[in-house]
């Protein structure tokens, strides 16, 4: 079969010599919507059907496993059906598998939460690392270069955001520049079919310039960014999985995303503190009342767990009422802002593993800056859906009347 991929129109044209790059280590970083991991998937598909490739693995990595299905894997596939290659890969969920039907070079999906599982892989000449800031030291990314003993040429692709100066991706290799590590920064810029898509894109990033600087500097610019001393949840732990649902926070928007998330306390024993976990469900801008409810439907909202919505919208939340949907309105008054997050402040956060806004809201939430000192009585009011519903969320430990509210939406 004469497949051919020579055309320029397939790519984003700045990556287009990266198709030819053999360093060990390729790293392709940047802002948001740069497409650097659109063409990572695409540089693999083409990969796969190398001859001398035969029978071979390309091994796809994040660090917790279950983030994978909703982002590598989704990012592969559709590239696959964009070319319209399906008929020449077998695809599969359960376990997360994609084969090459024409020379058997099979994508593995693992998780760096199961290391034993990776050390274990054989036949591995390739490796692509979605977030790869998510690593936690070099010594990861040693580990999965240990997988690729016995070929003459290999590669690992690193895909990421420059979100904190201090990360040891910037200390170890950008700093220090060793021989077999190749770095291509992009920006949205770069994405010319994303900007032909959404010719809003630009306007909505550039926005941040001004009013969240060091987002606009890590996501606009593609820079390394630096914790801000303002930071108003500094302190957070990533978990790989949600315990069960107890309740959710929603914050509207239109331009802006709808924000959903699912939460949980829990007591922890080693702490005076209790946990309070949260998951980001739907971060989606353009969505009316039903598009919102068919999406919550989709994926599953209990209907019979508590929501406390942002009041601003009370139409939305009467609509959510009609469609069965356990859900009031949000407390806001003179100071709710900063009690809300004062009472967000009495758990430790603990933040479920793949919710990729999540992480970066919470990296650069922070108070507003006057004469070089952070006010602690006032948010930046940017970048900030998801805090904001965690807020909301966190009401429900200090509700009483749900059942009353039950029986006045039947």
């Amino acid at each position: 079969m004469n497949l051919d991929f020579s055309s320029p129109d397939l790519f984003n044209e700045v990556y287009i010599p990266l198709l030819y790059n053999k360093s060990r280590f390729l790293h392709l970083f940047g802002s948001a919507g740069s497409g650097k991991s659109v063409f990572g998937g695409q540089k693999e598909i083409i990969f796969s059907f190398r001859e001398r490739r035969r029978r071979r693995k390309t091994m796809v990595v994040r660090k917790v496993y279950a983030t994978l299905k909703n982002s590598v894997f989704s990012q592969l596939k559709a590239a696959i059906y964009e070319w319209k290659l399906e008929d020449l890969f077998k695809m599969t969920t359960s376990p997360l598998s994609i084969i090459n039907l024409l020379t058997g070079v099979e994508f593995i999906f693992l998780g760096l939460d199961d290391i034993e599982k990776v050390k274990s892989v054989q036949g591995v000449d390739r490796v692509l690392i979605e977030e790869a800031t998510e690593l936690a030291s070099i010594n990861e990314l040693d580990q999965l270069s240990l997988r690729l003993r016995g070929f003459s040429e290999v590669q690992i692709t690193l895909m990421y955001n420059p979100v904190n100066v201090y990360h040891w991706l910037n200390q170890e290799i950008h700093q220090k520049l060793p021989a077999e590590h190749f770095i291509k920064k992009t920006t949205y810029r770069d994405n010319e079919k994303l900007l032909a898509r959404d010719p809003n894109y630009a306007a909505n990033i550039e926005r941040l310039k001004d009013t969240n600087p060091n987002y606009y500097k890590v996501y606009g610019l593609g820079e390394w960014g630096q914790n801000s001393e303002g930071l108003i949840y500094p302190q957070y732990e990533t978990v790989s999985q949600m315990p069960t649902v107890q309740f959710y926070g929603l914050d509207f928007g239109f331009n802006d995303p709808n924000a959903l998330v699912a939460g949980a306390v829990g007591d922890n024993f080693q702490s005076d503190k209790k946990d309070y976990f949260v998951e980001e469900l739907i971060y989606e801008s353009n969505l009316t009342s039903t598009d919102l409810i068919k999406k919550m439907d989709e994926i599953g909202v209990d209907k019979w767990k508590p929501i406390i919505a942002d009041c601003a919208q009370p139409g939305m939340i009467e609509d959510l009422r009609r469609a069965g949907y356990l859900v009031r309105a949000c407390t806001k008054y003179k100071g709710s802002i900063v009690d809300g997050i004062n009472n967000v402040k009495k758990y430790n956060l603990k933040y479920v593993a793949g919710g990729k806004n999540l992480f970066k809201e919470a990296q650069n939430y922070a108070w507003k800056e006057k004469d070089g000192k952070f006010r602690d009585d006032e948010p930046v009011d940017s970048i900030n859906h998801l805090m904001d519903a965690k807020r909301y969320a966190a009401e429900t430990q200090i509700v009483q009347q749900w059942g009353v509210e039950r029986r006045n939406t039947r």
